[in-house]
């Protein structure tokens, strides 16, 4: 539950800039909650089912928290601001593309979330470890579910489409580089490093992944991504090899 009195204590321009970034979490919860509940159709054992609901119930439980802490903040319309994004997000057409936007979706969250560790909101801040922390099992059994997949060369063609398109809905996901904020975001304690570097990061703890899947990084500018300066070479117009 949102504490109020430390809510009114935060100045305008810190409490503006946090409901833009509820904004970004409430959609990255949702298409986890949406991707996650549709996905549950494509689990055939009890097993992997009760693994995948106790994932799906953390992230309703953040996703309900998100919009608490918006309204507390004085938000309006949440759902009015997210629809628009959310209208674009597909929904798993197959067992192998769900394990594919899991493990994919799992890692910005996690790339995103430790960046508000120390957060000037407390609240946030600590709602955000929550999602750094959450247990990871069931996305981590997905991930190698898609390497599996991917290595098949029939399916090859098939897993770099899915790979590409979860890609590109992560990175969108986590913000734009440079954007208006990011650096006040920072500057204003909100949290502790600038989009381009979550973003960097994210990048680079998914190589190992991507090089496990015998996957390529197509041109993700070509998806509405826009990476880091220093990045584009290397992951912004590169075509498939």
């Amino acid at each position: 539950m949102a504490h109020q009195s430390e809510i009114d204590r935060l100045d305008d321009e810190v409490k503006t800039l946090l409901l833009k970034i509820l904004e970004r979490y409430a959609y990255r919860q949702r298409m986890v909650v949406n991707a996650m509940g549709h996905g549950l159709k494509y689990l055939s054992d009890l097993e992997t089912k009760r693994g995948f609901l106790e994932s799906l119930d953390h992230a309703f439980h953040v996703s309900v928290e998100v919009e608490r802490l918006f309204d507390a903040m004085g938000g309006v319309e949440l759902m009015d601001a997210i629809r628009p994004r959310m209208e674009r997000i597909p929904y798993p057409e197959s067992r192998q593309e769900l394990a594919a936007g899991l493990a994919l979706v799992r890692r910005a969250a996690h790339a995103s979330a430790v960046s508000y560790e120390g957060c000037v909101c407390k609240e946030f801040g600590a709602l955000a470890m929550t999602v750094a922390r959450a247990p990871s099992t069931a996305a981590e059994s997905e991930e190698k579910r898609f390497i599996a997949f991917a290595n098949d060369p029939s399916n090859k063609r098939q897993a770099q489409t899915y790979w590409d398109r979860w890609l590109s809905l992560s990175l969108l996901s986590l913000g734009r580089p440079g954007a208006r904020g990011d650096a006040r975001a920072v500057a204003l304690g909100i949290r502790t490093i600038p989009t381009a570097q979550i973003v960097r990061a994210f990048l680079e703890e998914l190589e190992p992944l991507r090089k496990a899947c015998g996957l390529e990084y197509t041109r993700l500018e070509g998806f509405g991504v826009q990476l880091p300066e220093d990045l584009r070479n290397r992951f912004g117009t590169v075509g498939l090899s």
